[in-house]
């Protein structure tokens, strides 16, 4: 019986609370705390848009030499360096009064959590069997997710009971606890050899955009992306305030409930996959085809003035469900991709939902400034800004449509095809497995 690589899964574990911490940070900052932040600073409402949309920079541009750098020296080296930026940059925010400060930690929180998705993708793929990749990495990543839950009605009403400075103080310190903990344990691990073959240079990156399969899966993913975090971490919650009146306990009970269902849907969606054959494209289009609906419907209820908060709570929660694809994506570009390419796909992949994330985040943030919202009674600043989503979601679905299923999965249906007589189906529970280990083993 195989050993069990008992240090490697504790790290993978470590990494994902970590990435935990990461996914806490960019949901409640600014998105749990805009209001707060507002009254505190005595800023402009762009300004704290864009304190999120600085992470979201950052992040997005660290992907591009996270991949290579992982690539060259493990994903625990790259953690090893990314906790310790981390937990500085947790330490630094609650403590700033100026927003220069601000920026400089959060460049930092971004600088250092940017290193946590694809380190937990790169060593979980090591651990587990490629069959078993995607459910394992659904279950990895659901850790990480729960960080997003957290960030709102949980950070809401210990801030109301401590205030804000003190919670991001408390978590600051839990995350150093994680950090210093992985780095201690990281000493023990079986470390591998650094690849000098592998040098930063961007001949991968021009490589993978070249594919036009790449293209059109990352105009969708980014897009899909985008739409919804920027709902969750940046405008979301001023909306059910600001339009549908809700209570600020209430509007982030939403955004919890919201965190939720992406935590744990990525894991409920790669199952569904898995029952159906490793199907993903099927999955994707129902994704794109709900966030067109999701953001068409508060538009047209934005345009006829329907205030009610049962709606858009509702399609909030809908566009979070479909929006952690990620278990779906990543095999996907690692088989148009191949091994030599694989981490790069990713980087650029995740790259660009941070990137869309910050654009947006910065188009809300001056919507609402330069409207002067809400003195404006039509509400002309959101419905600018969802009549916008609405617009790029539909740019979004055309290029989902385009996107085709991965080639073992298509050798899967049609090795079933050919060789499975379907009204013989053998005997047994086990005949699904039966074939798809033929299929990986043998094919």
């Amino acid at each position: 019986m195989k050993k069990l690589p008992i240090i490697e899964i504790t790290l993978v574990l470590l990494g994902s609370l970590l990435y935990f911490f990461a996914n806490m940070q960019r949901v409640a900052i600014p998105g749990a705390i805009f209001t707060l932040l507002l009254d505190d600073l005595h800023t402009s409402a762009q300004s704290i848009a864009s304190l999120g949309a600085s992470f979201m920079y950052i992040y997005a541009i660290s992907q591009l030499f996270v991949g290579i750098l992982i690539a060259r020296y493990g994903g625990f080296r790259v953690v090893t360096l990314g906790a310790v930026l981390f937990f500085i940059g947790s330490l630094i925010f609650p403590l700033a009064n100026s927003m220069p400060v601000l920026y400089f930690s959060r460049i930092l929180t971004g600088c250092g959590s940017a290193s946590f998705y694809l380190a937990m993708i790169n060593e979980t793929r090591k651990i587990v069997s490629h069959k078993n990749f995607g459910l394992a990495l659904s279950f990895v990543l659901l850790i990480g997710y729960l960080g997003g839950i957290v960030a709102n009605a949980p950070i809401v009403i210990c801030i109301n009971n401590l205030g804000w400075r003190k919670v991001f103080l408390i978590t600051a310190i839990a995350t150093t606890i994680i950090a210093l903990l992985f780095i201690i344990i990281n000493i023990f691990s079986k470390k591998p050899e650094v690849n000098k073959d592998v040098k930063i240079n961007f001949s991968l990156y021009k490589e993978v955009l070249n594919k036009k399969r790449n293209l059109n899966l990352y105009t969708f993913a980014c897009i899909n992306y985008g739409l919804y975090y920027v709902m969750q971490t940046v405008i979301g919650k001023k909306f059910l305030e600001d339009y549908c009146s809700m209570s600020v306990i209430n509007s982030a009970m939403i955004l919890s409930a919201m965190g939720m269902l992406y935590a744990f849907s990525g894991s409920i969606i790669a199952f569904m996959s898995k029952l159906s054959l490793n199907r993903r494209t099927i999955y994707l289009r129902i994704a794109t085809l709900n966030t067109l609906f999701t953001f068409l419907c508060i538009s047209i209820c934005i345009i006829f003035n329907i205030k009610t908060p049962v709606i858009p709570c509702i399609l909030f929660c809908a566009i979070a469900f479909w929006a952690s694809l990620s278990p779906l994506l990543v095999p996907l570009l690692h088989d148009i991709n191949g091994e030599k390419n694989s981490a790069a796909s990713v980087s650029i992949m995740t790259c660009g939902f941070y990137i869309a994330v910050g654009l947006l985040g910065n188009f809300t943030g001056f919507c609402l400034d330069k409207l002067n919202f809400p003195n404006i009674t039509e509400h002309s600043a959101y419905l600018i800004i969802f009549a916008f989503c609405t617009c790029i979601a539909v740019l979004a679905c055309v290029n989902c449509f385009k996107i085709e299923e991965s080639a073992k999965t298509k050798r899967m249906l049609q090795y079933i095809q050919h060789h499975l007589d379907i009204e013989k189906e053998p005997e047994g529970k086990h005949w699904h497995d039966k074939y798809e280990h033929d299929l990986y083993n043998n094919v």
